[in-house]
C-alpha cells in the first residue's frame, strides 16, 4: 500500500507530480490547497484523496473540507490536521499523525505514533519543496521524502 502525503501547495499543482503518485493507492493533503482549480487538479490524479482545510482554504469551494480527519487505511488510523495546535489531546487511536502548516519536513515517532509533516510541495519559504511517499506493509512502514527543488 502506497500513500502520497503532501501539504501547503498554495495554489500550485504541477502535472509532473502525477508521476510520483501514479502508483499510490491514496493521497493525503494536510491543507492549504488554496483554490478550487488546485483542488480539482488534485482530484484529477484519479486516486482517493483525503484533504483537511488549512488556514488559506476558504470560500465556497472549501466549505465542505473538514478541519480534522481521522481515516482508516490498510488497518492503520491516520489523523490529519493542518496546524499542530488543532490536534486533540487524545490521539490514542491514531497510528499516523499527518500535519502541515510549517512548510518544514519533519518525521518522528513518539509513543507508538508516527508524526509526519511533509513540508510544502508548492511554496517552501526557504525550505526545500517536497512531499512524502509512505509505504505500508503488514508489519512495517517506510517513508520516502521526495525533494522537488
Amino acid at each position: 500500500m502506497r500513500i502520497g502525503i503532501m501539504s501547503d501547495t498554495h495554489g500550485i499543482v504541477r502535472e509532473s507530480w502525477h508521476g510520483y503518485f501514479k502508483d499510490c493507492d491514496y493521497l493525503i493533503h494536510a491543507g492549504d490547497v488554496d483554490n478550487r482549480a488546485s483542488y480539482d487538479k488534485l482530484k484529477s490524479f484519479g486516486i482517493p484523496l483525503y484533504i483537511v482545510r488549512g488556514n488559506n482554504d476558504y470560500g465556497d469551494w472549501a466549505r465542505f473540507l473538514p478541519e480534522t480527519l481521522q481515516v482508516p487505511i490498510c488497518g492503520k488510523i491516520f489523523y490529519i490536521v493542518h496546524k499542530e495546535s488543532r490536534l486533540p489531546m487524545d490521539l490514542s487511536e491514531a497510528d499516523f499523525v499527518i500535519l502541515g502548516h510549517t512548510h518544514h519536513y519533519t518525521c518522528f515517532e513518539r509513543r507508538g505514533k508516527v508524526y509526519i509533516n511533509p513540508g510544502s510541495a508548492g511554496e517552501g519559504r526557504g525550505e526545500p519543496e517536497g512531499f512524502v511517499i509512505l509505504e505500508l506493509t503488514e508489519n512495517r512502514h517506510t517513508i520516502e521524502h521526495i525533494l522537488l527543488s
